[in-house]
């Protein structure tokens, strides 16, 4: 379950299945009130007065402080060797006592997968592209390769992104995403409903209602993919027993979250932290 907490009196976003790890393990997604990343030249010094506000939170040295470059692929990099902003992209593993790292989404999916045992994290960035490429599953096969990771032993958790019906995409972005998950998947929550039911609604012009039944490769028809619900299935397919996914939606909960879509492509951020002890 996702609660709303407050550093220095801002709010910020945690789970209530990993604060029981603090301070082995500390996470944390910023709301409106601590934004960090912006081009908004006149959010810029908020923005950097609000990251030192949380890196001293964190307790967090820059020497071991990790930043990536995303560009909505699938690459993983694994324990940096230095601080340098690392290009190209999406997700990042790190095991080192005292590492911290930093991702940002504007409305894609935030990832956070953490393995107690092994004292091992992962952030990933998974908007629709990096869901089709299963960054989610990759990032479990990294761990289990590289730090002998048990799925049963990962806590994943899944932030704040937009909801299912405030995402209209094009049919494309449904073939890319179906085959991503098993062909008789079915949500958690309905373990008796329909293959895929709830992971994807259609819509077939733009007045129409909803449906779960595919319309189709027409031009007109759109699809509304559950990213959030795609990437815990990915996990869940990957053996991933421990999945909490954020209740909170940037598109709907717009006044505590920033919004790519609702907007107008705005260049504020959420961010997701994490910090190994």
């Amino acid at each position: 379950m996702f609660y709303i907490d407050k550093i220095n009196n801002k709010k910020i976003l945690k789970s209530s299945i990993l604060t029981e790890f603090e301070p082995v393990f500390t996470h944390l997604f910023t709301t409106r009130e601590s934004l960090v990343k912006t081009k908004d030249p006149k959010l810029e010094n908020t923005a950097n007065s609000n990251l030192e506000m949380i890196l001293g939170h964190l307790k967090t040295d820059k020497k071991n402080f990790y930043k990536i470059k995303q560009t909505h692929g699938t690459n993983i990099v694994i324990n940096p060797k230095n601080t340098d902003i690392i290009d190209n992209t999406d997700g990042i593993i790190i095991s080192k006592a005292g590492s911290a790292t930093v991702l940002h989404f504007a409305d894609c999916t935030p990832v956070l997968l953490y393995d107690s045992k092994n004292h091992v994290a992962a952030g990933l960035h998974a908007g629709w592209r990096g869901t089709a490429g299963a960054i989610s599953k990759l990032g479990v096969k990294l761990m289990i390769e590289n730090f002998n990771s048990s799925p049963e032993d990962i806590i994943a958790v899944i932030g704040p992104c937009i909801g299912q019906e405030d995402f209209e995409a094009g049919i494309e972005v449904y073939e890319a995403l179906k085959n991503t998950i098993k062909p008789n998947a079915t949500s958690a929550k309905t373990p008796k409903s329909k293959p895929k039911e709830g992971f994807f609604k259609f819509r077939k012009t733009p007045k129409s209602e909803l449906t779960e039944e595919f319309l189709g490769n027409t031009e007109s028809a759109k699809v509304f993919p559950d990213l959030a619900k795609i990437n815990a299935q990915q996990l869940s397919e990957a053996g991933v027993k421990t999945i909490d996914i954020c209740h909170f939606k940037t598109y709907k909960d717009n006044d505590i979250l920033f919004s790519y879509r609702r907007e107008n492509k705005t260049t504020n951020r959420i961010s997701m932290f994490l910090k190994l002890g």
